[in-house]
């Protein structure tokens, strides 16, 4: 227990710094959430995007850092811009619409060794019905299920009321049913 405060106190030290312009001090930032900001927005917009969705978030948060008053929300915050940055990348991909790719489809492939059939028609179903989830209702399952966040820390990272939380996981989950049992 001891280990993690001093983790925090370490780290809202660093966060200090770097709203202070301290480059380096944000650079470490970085590392230390890097990743899980990435897998945040691939869960979000998907990995062909997430990489621009991650690199727009630290931007953002390197220039809006100076506003950060409490240093030891920066966690929380940082996944605000990321959801907001990936809502942002989903709103942008609906007003584009893309064509899709020529030739086998997972499906396909998978009829050919039925041993995956199975896992890869259910994957395809799950990926599918995700795709199908609004902005909201994908970080509120990614944050609660995929980061293993409390209801609140998902409602705090999201930046909305517990209930609000609640509320928006439900109904996707319940979403999420709907499309699966009708793929059945």
């Amino acid at each position: 227990m001891a280990e993690l405060e001093n983790l925090n106190t370490r780290l809202d030290e660093v966060v200090r710094q770097a709203r202070d312009g301290r480059a380096d001090a944000f650079e470490s930032l970085g590392e230390h959430y890097g990743a899980g900001i990435y897998r945040l927005a691939a869960a979000i917009v998907g990995p062909d995007e997430a990489r621009d969705v991650a690199q727009e978030s630290f931007v953002a948060a390197w220039r809006d850092l100076p506003r950060l008053r409490q240093v030891d929300r920066f966690e929380f915050w940082l996944r605000r811009i990321v959801i907001n940055r990936s809502r942002n990348a989903l709103r942008s991909r609906r007003r584009r619409p893309t064509q899709p790719l020529e030739g086998m489809t997972i499906a396909e492939a998978a009829a050919r060794d039925s041993d995956f059939r199975d896992a890869i028609h259910a994957r395809d179903a799950l990926d599918g019905a995700f795709e199908g989830l609004s902005a909201d209702h994908r970080a509120a399952v990614v944050l609660h299920y995929g980061s293993e966040l409390s209801i609140r820390e998902t409602a705090e990272s999201m930046g909305v009321a517990v209930g609000t939380a609640k509320s928006r996981l439900n109904a996707a989950l319940r979403q999420l049913r709907v499309a699966m049992e009708a793929d059945r």
